[in-house]
């Protein structure tokens, strides 16, 4: 090894001299003092700047971390007042009012959308303010995919009257029977990162899961298939 390696290699390994000290006294070598000797490098500096550094990076992680928890938890709040809002839920009209007014307002959205397959959704879907395509269209929303997120494509902005710089698009569980299976929940972000890949996945999983329990409760409810009955639906 060559003088200048040599000297990198202690750059980068400034405790080396310390940590070997007892070695070099072994072989009857002695450090010069450095206060005499104009030759001899004093690392201890370096090894203060790298602890700093060291310490400096620690916080910066551990306050990463703790607002990702303080951004979590508010986004779990979030999702506790909009199960209690659907809960209320006694029948479509209320639920058609969750989805399109109170998403928006409790997540900070620019809208919220249900989107029900053509072929089995109920007959006042449309009346409700829900959206209704043909099953191919919605499968070329999201394909086989449970979750899509980022910015809007050439079909969902077709779809929406709201301005969203970014989407959220969730399968209703597919496990539940038609309208309910097929149907999509569509969320748009005031800002082009308030969704994107990996962040509050999760949530959005659940809030899906939700909505599609309770969508199906409600059609499900008595009063709402004697309505149906009544008007030949």
């Amino acid at each position: 090894m060559d003088e200048q390696k040599l000297l990198q290699y202690l750059a980068e390994h400034p405790d080396f001299l310390t940590r070997h000290h007892a070695f070099l006294r072994a072989n009857n070598i002695s450090l010069p003092d450095h206060n005499s000797a104009g030759n001899v490098i004093d690392v201890t500096s370096q090894i203060a700047n790298k602890a700093r550094l060291e310490a400096r990076r620690a916080n910066q992680t551990n306050q990463s971390l703790l607002n990702v928890a303080a951004e979590n938890m508010l986004y779990w709040q979030e999702l506790h007042l909009a199960t209690l809002g659907f809960l209320a839920c006694n029948e479509l009209v209320g639920f058609a009012q969750m989805v399109h007014e109170e998403l928006p307002l409790i997540f900070g959205l620019s809208c919220s959308h249900l989107i029900l397959p053509s072929e089995s959704a109920m007959g006042q879907a449309e009346a409700l303010g829900f959206i209704t395509l043909p099953s191919a269209k919605i499968h070329k929303l999201i394909g086989d995919d449970v979750i899509k997120m980022g910015k809007p494509v050439k079909e969902v902005s077709q779809i929406l009257s709201e301005k969203a710089l970014s989407v959220a698009i969730m399968r209703l569980p597919d496990q539940l029977p038609p309208p309910v299976a097929g149907s999509l929940l569509l969320l748009g972000g005031k800002e082009a990162d308030s969704f994107v890949r990996g962040k509050g996945r999760a949530l959005l999983l659940h809030l899906s899961e939700m909505v599609g329990v309770c969508l199906l409760s409600l059609l499900e409810a008595p009063h709402h298939q004697d309505e149906t009955s009544r008007h030949g639906l």
